[in-house]
């Protein structure tokens, strides 16, 4: 939520200079400026507070949706949506209830929150009663904001997928291969790194450069 560092990370400056297009950065419910500016513990999403992931998933691919509609309304001629991490899953989602999208990358993606908590929760948690719920019960609720509950709607050949190998917040078979079997296994790409420092990569880049200018997300120089 703080565009210095999402447009350095999203490669939005990139986007804006080298394909010519207009950027949108939306802010993700309780991230940058829309958290809560009482004093003392704000509420954070995602969070071991499985009801509140759901409410914050529900709101941000309306907001997502919003955002879309009014791009749109401003006579935008191709849309592309790309998201890292939390943003991954963003992008996956609004994939399964908007067809009306030129392109589509999920980077770094996370389709599961009970299961990325079970991994990566320290040792200690584990003996608490508060773990179980992540099994059984948290998995059920979350089916309602599963991106791998929904078809996409964005055609197989308009989606993309890049994820580092050795991700060990996103694992690349928890997480990102099964998003990949969801989505028919479109076009992807596996760096050797961990979560994030894919963002770093050339190779990354250019990859996301391709798919948006495959699929007539950029304006030509005159």
């Amino acid at each position: 939520g703080r565009a210095s560092i999402d447009g350095w990370i999203l490669r939005s400056g990139r986007i804006f200079k080298e394909l010519g297009c207009n950027v949108v950065l939306p802010v993700l419910p309780f991230h940058g400026p829309r958290r809560p500016k009482h004093s003392g513990p704000s509420p954070s999403f995602p969070s071991l507070e499985m009801v509140d992931n759901v409410r914050g998933l529900a709101q941000g691919l309306s907001d997502l949706r919003a955002v879309l509609h009014w791009v749109r309304s401003q006579g935008a001629t191709a849309i592309g949506v790309e998201g890292i991490s939390l943003g991954g899953y963003m992008t996956s989602l609004v994939a399964s209830y908007e067809d009306n999208i030129d392109c589509v990358i999920a980077g770094m993606p996370a389709v599961d929150f009970p299961a990325v908590f079970r991994r990566n929760v320290p040792e200690e948690f584990r003996s608490r009663p508060e773990y179980d719920l992540l099994k059984g019960p948290a998995g059920e609720l979350h089916r309602v904001v599963s991106p791998l509950e929904v078809a996409p709607m964005v055609p197989r050949e308009k989606r993309y997928i890049f994820a580092g190998s050795a991700d060990r917040l996103c694992d690349a078979v928890d997480q990102v291969a099964r998003l990949r079997q969801h989505w028919d296994a479109p076009q992807t790409l596996w760096y050797p790194g961990g979560h994030m420092t894919g963002m770093m990569r050339r190779d990354v880049w250019h990859f996301m450069r391709s798919a948006f200018k495959n699929n007539g997300v950029w304006a030509p120089a005159s």
